[in-house]
């Protein structure tokens, strides 16, 4: 994803197009429900973990405008800790000089690095004894499973998983398949694949979902939210999954209504 500089405050963004609207509408959400109706039964014991924080700001360039990314985002809300991951030197630095300013910048962790490779310093930062929100955003599929795994091992944890399906897996399903395991779809999906199973990107979605079952979660099967652009082409999807059936009503609560305010039809 092309890198551009702000002028607003001179320090690099992320280009992006109008459609992150629709993602942030959801994070929003539930960042808010979540923070909110979890605060007193954890006695504000909650964390907020950004696998791929990014710089803290986009630029939608086809209006011209600057938006927060998702950490800014979720310093709007009430956590006892955020901890922020990052694998570009230059963009970590934009997002602390971004912080710096923030109440609540004390109560942040930056970790540079790719979250794959540095999960070993990532794990002590979830909470075992709270409840942990995880995003994972990756402008392709980059997370790999094996580290989700590590992470949410033992842990209360919801993730909120961007899906790459439209502009990753899709594009790249027949190149992938003929690598492997060793492909960065093998990575995502975790070892013993059978890829003569999967004849379709589709395939690789339903394998996926049973894998995060495994680690102990559930999912909002029909409320999958995904994501498209000006020309109405789906691009990926948000996936949710949570260990506690409340984690789930709240998902369902907060997606009853799309970004433009109309009622979702399931």
């Amino acid at each position: 994803m092309k890198e551009v500089t702000s002028e607003i405050d001179g320090l690099v963004v992320r280009s992006s197009g109008v459609w992150i609207k629709q993602k942030y509408y959801y994070l929003k959400r539930y960042l808010d429900i979540f923070s909110k109706g979890m605060k007193n039964r954890w006695k504000g014991n909650l964390t907020y973990i950004d696998l791929f924080a990014g710089p803290g700001r986009c630029l939608i360039e086809s209006i011209n405008k600057e938006e927060d990314g998702s950490p800014l985002i979720a310093l709007q809300y009430d956590f006892k800790k955020y901890v922020f991951v990052e694998e570009s030197e230059e963009l970590i630095e934009a997002l602390k000089s971004r912080c710096k300013n923030s109440p609540k910048f004390s109560k942040i962790e930056f970790l540079e690095g790719d979250c794959n490779n540095v999960v070993n310093k990532i794990i002590p930062q979830v909470d075992p004894a709270g409840l942990n929100l995880i995003l994972i955003d990756p402008t392709g599929i980059d997370i790999h499973y094996k580290t989700i795994e590590r992470i949410v091992k033992e842990k209360r944890a919801d993730l909120l998983i961007n899906v790459q399906l439209g502009m990753d897996i899709t594009r790249n399903f027949l190149a992938y398949k003929k690598k492997g395991n060793n492909s960065k779809l093998g990575l995502f999906l975790g070892d013993n694949v059978d890829w003569d199973k999967l004849k379709n990107p589709r395939d690789t979605v339903k394998l996926y979902k049973e894998r995060i079952k495994d680690l102990g979660y559930q999912t909002v099967e029909f409320k999958d939210i995904t994501i498209k652009n000006t020309l109405n082409a789906p691009m990926y999807f948000l996936l949710f999954a949570s260990k506690n059936p409340k984690g789930l009503r709240f998902w369902k609560e907060i997606t009853k209504k799309d970004h433009s305010g109309q009622l979702e039809l399931f």
